[in-house]
């Protein structure tokens, strides 16, 4: 039986936190185990992956990968907003 192929779709925005302007990449993917996920890029960064946090009940930076810097916790949570929004929903 052939498996279902999930289409990936990327969405480019800018966003200002704190009056600090962000120009964020989002390409959502299927997990192994079928959960979509987000490889997300901040300026140019290196990849972030974001996912659903059950205890959170958003979605949020689940593994900052091979990233050079760390995403702080606000900015982490107004782009899992704009990713939901914009690709979730």
């Amino acid at each position: 039986m052939k498996a279902k192929k999930h289409a990936t779709r990327t969405e480019e925005f800018e966003m200002v936190v704190d009056e600090i302007p962000f120009f964020v990449k989002a390409t959502s993917f299927q997990t192994y185990t079928s959960e979509t996920q987000y490889r997300v890029s901040v300026n140019g960064s290196p990849v972030y992956i974001f996912g659903w946090h059950p205890v959170q009940k958003r979605l949020t930076a689940i593994d900052r990968g091979a990233a050079a810097y760390t995403i702080p916790p606000h900015v982490a949570e107004a782009i899992g907003d704009q990713i939901h929004h914009r690709m979730a929903a």
